[in-house]
């Protein structure tokens, strides 16, 4: 369990010895291990944090000794935040600059301060992650223990509960999985999925011993009725739903596959458009509002014959579905809520229709999948059961690169230019835009706009979803006044307390999808990680469990100012139908500057006409940029380049390098033409003020001819505005975009 690594140094100041963490940076892998992979090493004793044998002299030199010490359990990490957090409540403040401190003495102070604020971040994220891991942990036990109940007295089950049970070892299993190897919990996982394993063995072999127990036994006679117990397949006693996904409800759909999968079975949809245009999402509401509600519904049907006239017909739902859908009987009067616990009778009819509606997608805790159970009761007697498997639709990510059919951006601030040159380059393609009054600057961190998929009776039916940020009430507002007919509106995790520096984490620019890929025909989700910390593990978690759309690759950010993955890739469309990949490269960036000085345009402007001005040559002169710009090519673009290649099947001539520089906070030197919108043909790019050579701008020219191989048109807007604020036209905007002409379960990986 190496997770984390403190090396733990004595420092003095005025009050005596205390102690400062050194913290080893960690691998960014957040979505699939702990925020941590480091070992920790220290001593606490009853003067508080610190090591023996060691010795400071008067001018700050050291000698340190390490005792190693590594928590074992979620407790040990508690009493670990504490002790951290009581020496940083001794500490409370950084040493004021201004005090009588010797310089060393002020500079251990502060590293003391900055490292234990550190360390205690650090040990808050591990104790979240091992908290949701337990939440995992307890979901696996709730389901195995619904499946050992089949067990208990397996003579008086049927092929159908056995088929339950197998099912839910399966997400038993599923769930154990889920927990990362690095997670304390990690051993205690393996033990107990092979026992699951073996528990779903016997599951198995209990199955197939019913099936081959109904084969042996003699036909019913004929003077015996066909519900007795002697006719074990219950004839005239049918569940089943869409199973061939045509958007009818037939004879066709009477024959069942072994398991519900993404591709085959019923599917039911997750019912977060507003109909009835109330405000509220329709799967809140108390029934069917109408017959576009009644659209959404998975439609079941329940054959029953008259030899069941006088039983009782109930249906029931698996206990870990059970808080996540919501169930309705269509009768005479109308649609009816149905008790999902199977304890309140049907109505009784010889085709009773169902509706199935799900309140949430399929997530870290839910897999999405539900399992109906029909039964016949008579005289306190269960006489027949059958059961159906489905599964919810899952939420997929637009690209950059599909049609758009509305642009959406704020009239907050001076940007009324900006608006209008985006409204003339954008309805000339046949989509709209959406000018909100004062709505949030920063448009595309609000919300991440994808799409459902689900069969219809007049074809593939399919419309926009919104997943809202998870930042202030404001932000949230925006999302939600989206949510109309067809137009969907839902929320997932919660808004987390970050630091300073990792304060945009959760923003939705630091998470995208490539378009279709070999390997990913609707493409793969990737999003940005620096100094463990990323885009919330809640929302990564929700992505993993839609299963469609790749396990999400996590791209190093920490040198970025924002941290956004949205500030280094973009993805394009291009002729051959194969997707480019725009990537910064300050390698490139360096080598556009050297060519305009070399060409005698040393004192031509660049940024020109914005408050970060300068020229070609008082950049290059600036040797510690140019440096820095050069480390970041070697030290980060160059492998990530590597690693997206491997990821994203991706060849060399897929890859387009465009210039750019970086400070050393991390902002974009000039205007960043990555962080550009791709609508139905029009590329719309930051103008990035480069030197006018010739009356053109070099910068522009230089940009047209490396995207020239895309067949698209280039614009450059007039976004100074927002290049003030360190923002461009991508982060200023959003898109809702059309989803995939073929269904998904034609498309998966």
């Amino acid at each position: 369990m190496n997770w984390m690594r403190y090396i733990a140094v004595a420092l003095i100041n005025a009050l005596g010895v205390v102690v400062g963490i050194i913290l080893v940076p960690a691998p960014p892998t957040l979505a699939q291990s702990s925020p941590t992979n480091l070992d920790l090493e220290y001593r606490i004793d009853e003067s508080g944090l610190q090591l023996p044998g060691f010795e400071i002299d008067s001018r700050g030199n050291s000698n340190l000794e390490t005792v190693e010490i590594t928590p074992k359990s979620l407790a040990e990490l508690y009493q670990l935040r504490d002790r951290i957090q009581a020496e940083l409540k001794k500490i409370s403040n950084p040493p004021d600059i201004n005090s009588n401190l010797e310089a060393w003495q002020y500079q251990l102070q502060l590293k003391q301060y900055e490292t234990l604020v550190k360390a205690n971040l650090q040990v808050e994220a591990q104790i979240k992650f091992e908290e949701k891991t337990l939440e995992s942990w307890n979901q696996a036990i709730k389901i195995a223990t619904e499946a050992a109940s089949y067990g208990q007295q397996p003579e008086s089950h049927t092929v159908e509960d056995w088929e339950t049970a197998q099912q839910l070892w399966v997400q038993a299993i599923d769930t154990l999985r889920k927990i990362p190897r690095e997670s304390f919990l990690s051993s205690k996982a393996i033990d107990k999925t092979v026992e699951y394993q073996g528990y779903l063995a016997i599951a198995t072999y209990q199955r197939a011993l019913a099936q081959q127990s109904e084969k042996n036994k003699p036909e019913t006679p004929q003077n015996l009725s066909p519900i007795s117990t002697a006719n074990p397949q219950f004839p005239g006693f049918k569940l089943y739903g869409d199973t061939n996904r045509d958007g009818i409800v037939n004879e066709a759909d009477e024959q069942r596959p072994e398991q519900w999968s993404l591709s085959v079975g019923p599917l039911v949809l997750f019912n977060n458009d507003d109909d009835d245009r109330n405000g509220l999402p329709d799967w809140r509401e108390k029934g069917v509002n109408g017959a576009e509600d009644e659209k959404d519904l998975a439609i079941v049907h329940f054959k029953v014959s008259p030899d069941y006239n006088g039983s009782e017909l109930l249906i029931s739902v698996d206990e870990t579905a059970r808080p996540y859908i919501n169930l309705f009987q269509k009768t005479a009067q109308g649609w009816k809520s149905v008790d999902l616990s199977g304890l309140t009778p049907l109505e009784f009819n010889s085709d009773i229709i169902l509706g199935v509606e799900a309140k949430q997608f399929a997530h870290q805790n839910w897999s999405g999948l539900i399992n109906l159970k029909a039964s016949a009761r008579k005289q306190g007697n269960i006489i027949a059961t059958d059961t159906i498997s489905m599964g919810v639709a899952p939420w997929i990510m637009s690209p950059n690169t599909a049609p758009v059919s509305e642009v959406h951006i704020s009239d907050r601030g001076d940007n009324q230019k900006i608006v209008q040159e985006v409204k003339t380059i954008v309805e000339t393609t046949d989509a709209k835009v959406k000018v909100t009054p004062g709505a949030t600057l920063w448009m595309q961190g609000t919300q991440e706009i994808g799409y459902v998929q689900f069969p219809n009776a007049e074809g593939l039916k399919d419309y926009p979803v919104v997943l809202k940020g998870n930042r202030s009430a404001e932000i949230d507002d925006y999302a939600q006044s989206l949510m109309n007919q067809n137009f969907g509106w839902f929320e997932m995790g919660k808004p987390r307390q970050l630091d300073v520096l990792n304060q945009w984490a959760d923003w939705y620019n630091n998470l995208a999808v490539t378009p279709a890929l070999p390997e990913y025909p609707l493409g793969r989700i990737y999003y940005g990680t620096a100094d463990n910390v990323s885009l919330n593990p809640e929302i990564i978690e929700f992505l993993k469990a839609q299963k469609i759309q790749g396990e999400p690759v996590g791209i190093d950010t920490s040198w970025l100012m924002v941290r956004h993955v949205d500030e280094i890739i973009n993805f394009i469309p291009s002729f051959s139908g194969e997707p480019l990949m725009l990537i910064a490269s300050p390698g490139e960036g360096i080598k556009l500057l050297k060519e305009l000085a070399k060409q005698g345009y040393e004192g031509a402007a660049i940024n020109r006409g914005l408050s970060t001005q300068t020229t070609v040559r008082a950049t290059l002169n600036n040797q510690l940029l140019i440096q820095h710009n050069q480390n970041l090519q070697k030290q980060k673009i160059e492998p990530l380049i590597n690693q997206l290649k491997q990821e994203f099947n991706l060849r060399t001539d897929q890859i387009i390098e465009i210039p750019a520089l970086f400070s050393y906070s991390g902002y974009a030197w000039w205007p960043n033409l990555i962080n550009s919108v791709y609508v139905n043909g029009e590329l719309l790019v930051s103008n990035p003020k480069g030197p006018l050579i010739d009356g053109q701008d070099y910068t522009q020219e230089d940009f047209k001819r490396r995207v020239a191989v895309a067949g698209i048109n280039v614009n450059f807007l007039e976004d100074d505005y927002y290049q003030e604020l360190q923002g461009n036209i991508y982060s200023a905007t959003n898109t809702t975009r059309q989803g995939n002409q073929e269904p998904f379960w034609q498309n998966l990986p």
